[in-house]
């Protein structure tokens, strides 16, 4: 009986049937599409003469010249030969026109021969409908069979059936062909020729079932009604050599349920009465399993040998036969290998064995079982191996493994020796000394390797040796720095012989706003000298030119290339974007040019242009000093220090930090007034002042427009400036807390609340206390001093934070008493 199969990693048959394809429908693919079908083939003996057919009849005799005549088939089926007659074609065979030419010809001429030839076929029309992939008219050549003409309409649709394709003509069936045959067995159907207005159908697919797992072609299959498992494993090219015949499991849906039955396929392929060759239904799936990826009969060794992998356990009965074929290598840890079994539970078990002792015919030979293992381990796996590590300055720092009376210059030796910069004077060994105690030995490097031996010392396991480089036991600075107009600036190292040129070289040569001189501060190392440098100051061309070379450069220097008072390399530019009549950026006439000339330059504005939402941006750079900079950051940082843990980095209200007070006593809460309790308080944190971000764009106030014209054009401009204008507006944005945001019609009569009325008023939080005006210019004015609103503005209603206090449960002895005081109040006033 074979082995059982495994099911480990195996997809499910539903996920095996999403992959397959249709069976055939790959074999239409390369089929060209066309309405003409012709051919390349030999005409066959049975094709009968019809109209349009070209023929080509030769005769010759004694008493005339040979005479060739070329004709076509008449509509009513003769071929006229001149002075002859007619002789009839039509529904003749070639052979048959040949004898009816041959009996006219002797019937004028003695001993006469001569050959007839079908030079061409007709063309005839045929229709292909149903289920086919190209259905339609086609011109087909009247050689053609059906099996050509369904080629050419590319097989049948998804939904199409390759099984029973059906030939009318006439309206009468006469021919059915079931394409799995050719496509299987290459076998074609009787010669069924088609004939003028023949029509080809396809019908709708029956039952389709789904064949995967292990057979030659996995697919989809259409199957014929009553075919059984056996018919379609035949379809699918039976079972692979890897298949485990006895389990093929099937999956139909039988009463609304998915069921699955274990079929023998091995049995139903042998014996089609088997019970389980059922007849298959629409929508089965069928998986063939395949064999255990388990190999069986086998043993196996594994570790330090030279030949490892599995063995045929025919060949290798025992413990000792399979160590001799795979052969155990040098350095292999002889006193013992382990031999690992499965019990039938599957509870692995180690089982010891002497290795050398077992080899040597001196212990008992162990027979193996089926899947045995055998492990042969390399010594330093098991025995104490000493190793030594050298590391620092020598050529390959590594861990070597100890010889027997191994030294520090052998383990120098074995790391290819010391390097050219490392110290000859000074080295550590670093030995254990108990289990968690180091020694350092100082040793130098040099004894060592001529031999001295207190410092060629005997090393012992796990000693650590450690090379020092020479710049790592002496304190040098060998440093000096270089500043200003240099292409590298920054701290260098000095080496001998360096000349200010090579200092300058190295750190990439002068930039172009160098101001042309080259200076020196070397420190001074005289204690009592009240000055601290010594300065020195040289042209930079000659620096450049090779003078000045006999100046020494030594360490602590700092060199210094001052940047010249002419450092603009090109003249500052100003862009210019929006409604102009050529936006662009322009260089500035002269540092501090005015807007008015600028736009005059420029073409003007152009005529759906606003002017008066001109828009100017500058850099940060430009509108503060590095001191004001400076001097802003340490103002917020001291305020933001007088500011709780809990402050917010951007004061937004929804962040972690906003914090609930549940139902108690809120005093010390100005927010909150007079009031002692309440049920539910938002508090919100305090903003970070230095998180906060600075705009650029520089806001103008719009109220007066007759002078905001002629002030903006006198507005002296800098470098970098970016000046926009936009298109002129029609509508009023207002936005936040109303019940409508969005745009509003600009009406020039409207004061800012009838824009917040047009959006629909104010919601229930609005706060136009808070809320500002945003003018086209840029400019932020607060809502209540916004005495005009223009074409472009933007309202923006703030949102107050509201105190919802829930209503409170009163008990019944609460509502008497409310009720009994309003009766005394009432008969008080009585």
């Amino acid at each position: 009986m074979p082995p059982a199969p495994t099911s480990e990693g195996r997809p499910s048959p539903a996920a095996d049937a999403q992959n397959l394809k249709l069976f055939g429908f790959d074999f239409f693919d390369a089929a060209p599409a066309g309405d003409t079908v012709a051919p390349d083939v030999p005409i066959p003996a049975g094709y009968r003469l019809g109209e349009n057919d070209q023929v080509r009849i030769r005769y010759w005799a004694p008493a005339i010249t040979e005479t060739t005549v070329e004709a076509a088939v008449s509509r009513n089926g003769f071929v006229v030969l001149p002075g002859l007659g007619q002789v009839t074609a039509g529904g003749l065979t070639r052979e048959q026109f040949r004898q009816r030419v041959g009996q006219r010809l002797r019937e004028h001429y003695k001993n006469v021969s001569f050959t007839v030839e079908l030079v061409e076929t007709r063309t005839i029309t045929v229709f292909v409908t149903g289920a086919a992939r190209r259905p339609g008219r086609y011109t087909v050549k009247a050689e053609a069979n059906l099996f050509n003409v369904i080629y050419a309409a590319g097989g049948a649709s998804p939904e199409g059936s390759l099984r029973q394709v059906i030939l009318r003509r006439r309206n009468r069936q006469v021919a059915t062909m079931d394409v799995y045959q050719f496509l299987t067995a290459g076998e074609l159907p009787a010669e069924t020729l088609m004939a003028e207005q023949d029509v080809v159908v396809f019908p709708v697919a029956g039952a389709r079932v789904t064949v995967g797992g292990e057979v030659a072609r996995p697919a989809i299959y259409e199957v014929l009604e009553n075919d059984r498992v056996a018919d379609v494993l035949t379809l699918a090219g039976g079972m692979k050599a890897s298949a485990y015949p006895r389990i093929l499991r099937l999956r139909r849906v039988e009463e609304g349920r998915r069921v699955e039955r274990t079929l023998d396929a091995q049995a139903l392929m042998a014996d089609r009465t088997h019970a389980d060759n059922v007849v298959l239904r629409d929508g089965d799936i069928l998986t063939l399993e395949n064999v255990s990826s388990q190999v069986r009969d086998r043993v196996s060794v594994r570790g330090n040998v030279s030949f490892p992998g599995d063995y045929s356990i025919q060949r290798a009965a025992t413990a000792k036969a399979l160590l001799t074929e795979a052969r155990p290598r040098v350095g292999t840890y002889w006193q013992r290998a382990d031999l690992t079994r499965m019990l039938p539970d599957g509870t692995p078990v180690v089982i010891p064995l002497p290795l050398k002792d077992l080899l040597d015919g001196k212990a008992e030979d162990v027979p193996l079982q089926d899947l045995d293992e055998i492990v042969v381990y390399r010594s330093d796996e098991k025995a104490i191996v000493p190793l030594a590590t050298v590391e620092g300055a020598v050529k390959h720092p590594a861990t070597f493994r100890l010889g027997d009376g191994m030294r520090v210059s052998d383990l120098l030796f074995a790391a290819g020796g010391v390097l050219q910069e490392a110290s000859e004077g000074i080295a550590h060994l670093y030995r254990r000394v108990g289990p968690n105690d180091f020694q350092i030995i100082r040793i130098a490097p040099k004894e060592a390797l001529a031999g001295n031996p207190e410092a060629n010392l005997v090393l012992q396991d796990e000693d650590r040796l450690v090379i020092y480089r020479q710049k790592e036991v002496e304190y040098r600075y060998d440093k000096v720095t270089a500043v200003g107009e240099l292409q590298r600036p920054g701290e260098l190292t000095v080496y001998q012989g360096m000349t200010l040129y090579d200092l300058i070289l190295l750190a990439g040569g002068p930039t172009n706003q160098a101001a042309g001189t080259v200076e020196v501060a070397i420190p001074v190392t005289n204690g009592d000298a009240k000055e601290r440098a010594e300065v020195k100051t040289f042209p930079l061309e000659e620096v450049m030119g090779g003078k000045h070379r006999e100046e020494p450069v030594v360490a602590g220097m700092l060199v210094s290339l001052p940047r010249r008072a002419d450092r603009l390399t090109q003249p500052p530019k100003v862009e210019l974007k929006g409604r102009f009549r050529r936006p662009g950026t322009y260089a500035l006439l002269h540092e501090g040019e005015d807007l008015q000339s600028l736009i005059a330059r420029a073409g003007g504005l152009a005529e759906d242009a606003d002017p008066f939402g001109i828009s100017l941006t500058r850099t940060r750079e430009k509108m503060l000093s590095a001191a004001s900079a400076e001097q802003i950051r340490t103002v917020m940082q001291a305020m933001d220090q007088l500011l709780p843990a809990t402050a917010s980095p951007d004061g937004n209200s929804q962040t972690p930090d906003t914090q609930i007070l549940e139902t108690g006593s809120p005093s010390g809460l100005p927010l909150l007034g007079g009031s002692t309790r309440v049920d539910r308080v938002l508090l919100v944190s305090p903003r970070r002042l230095t998180g906060m971000p600075s705009n650029t764009r520089i806001g103008f106030q719009l109220e007066d427009r007759e002078a905001y014209l002629s002030r903006m054009g006198k507005i002296c401009l800098c470098d970098g400036d970016v000046v926009e204008v936009p298109r002129l507006s029609d509508v009023v944005q207002v936005l936040g807390a109303v019940q409508s945001p969005g745009p509003v019609f600009f009406n020039e009569k409207w004061t800012p609340k009838q824009y917040i009325s047009s959006a629909g008023g104010g919601a229930p939080d609005a706060d136009l206390k808070r809320s500002v005006v945003i003018k086209v210019t840029g400019g932020v004015r607060p809502f209540r001093e916004a005495k005009r609103i223009d074409p472009g503005d933007v309202i923006v209603v703030a949102s107050k934070h509201q105190v919802i206090q829930p209503p409170v449960q009163r008990s019944y002895r609460d509502v008497l008493f409310d009720l009994l005081g309003v009766a005394l109040v009432v008969r008080g006033l009585r």
